[in-house]
């Protein structure tokens, strides 16, 4: 990559790149207004009342932005490098390197999606269980999440720049095998049939 990036490529690291931060920014202002202990009302038979907060929403936009993130970068990046018809393939190493970002920004974006998922289901307004089981999210749910939608967009954007390669990193041609004639078929003429 001698300095130089395509517009495509800068469009599309752009876009996947504001995805993720906006996943992110979802993340952590959902952990800023998450209920807390203190935030449990009590009902007259014992049940733990949750009152409204923005945080389930949050969560919920969060998680959607970072499937966003993981669609646009397996569309625009040819599905790991193996849908890459009509492109030059970039070097072994390249490929490995955008194969295994790949892998980790999924893995990170699915354990992202669980902790999204937990803090908006516990952060749902409503009645539920009964004392002393009033559940309550953990400290550091949504912003380990963030955390980790920035880490899964940041892999993605690494792995699409690596298995897009540009036209000036081509690989050069083989030199054609040694061996094998070229030219048209020799066929013996027909013999005559003695009867």
């Amino acid at each position: 990559m001698a300095g130089k990036m395509d517009k495509t490529t800068i469009i599309a690291s752009a876009v996947v790149g504001s995805l993720g931060l906006l996943s992110a920014i979802l993340g952590f202002s959902a952990e800023v207004t998450k209920i807390t202990a203190t935030d449990v009302l009590v009902g007259a038979r014992g049940e733990c009342l949750y009152p409204q907060n923005p945080a389930a929403e949050l969560g919920v936009c969060a998680a959607v932005f970072l499937l966003l993130v993981q669609i646009t970068v397996s569309a625009v990046g040819g599905c790991c490098g193996c849908c890459m018809s009509g492109r030059s393939i970039p070097s072994e190493t390249k490929r490995i390197i955008g194969v295994v970002c790949a892998v980790m920004s999924w893995l990170d974006s699915g354990i992202a999606w669980f902790l999204f998922g937990v803090g908006a289901v516990v952060n749902i307004e409503g009645k539920r269980a009964t004392m002393p089981d009033c559940y309550v999210v953990k400290r550091g749910i949504f912003a380990g999440a963030a955390v980790l939608a920035l880490a899964a967009t940041a892999f993605g954007i690494t792995s699409y720049v690596m298995l897009r390669t540009q036209a000036d990193e081509a690989p050069a041609k083989k030199p054609p095998l040694a061996g094998v004639a070229m030219g048209q078929p020799q066929f013996l003429p027909p013999q005559a049939s003695h009867v």
